[in-house]
């Protein structure tokens, strides 16, 4: 039994230099996997605006709003990955990519 905790810890240690690409990673997946379901929102919210002023807003959300909820969402989820175990790390990595595919799947995105 020990040698395979030793052999999962070894395993999660190799997950270890990666935490903030893992984390940059989801943070880009579930934009991808929520996107239409955000801009169709925002869609809604300036429907009666004009031409120009709904252009202006998507630009400004899809260019600088994707961006820096991307800049800021990011490290929030590294630091809660590096405070997991590195027994455990490999395997919330892999669950919450896991249920990214079902989500996506199930949106048709996949």
């Amino acid at each position: 039994m020990d040698a395979l905790q030793d052999l999962l810890l070894q395993w999660g240690a190799l997950f270890r230099p990666y935490i903030r690409d893992i984390a940059l990673a989801m943070v880009a997946t579930s934009l991808v996997v929520f996107g239409d379901d955000i801009n169709r929102f925002i869609r809604r919210q300036v429907a009666g605006m004009h031409f120009v002023w709904r252009t202006l807003i998507f630009v400004l959300v899809c260019a600088f709003g994707y961006g820096a909820f991307t800049l800021f969402v990011t490290p929030i989820v590294a630091r809660q990955l590096a405070g997991l175990s590195n027994l455990w790390l490999p395997w919330v990595t892999l669950g919450i990519f896991t249920l990214l595919g079902i989500l996506a799947q199930r949106r048709r995105q996949a």
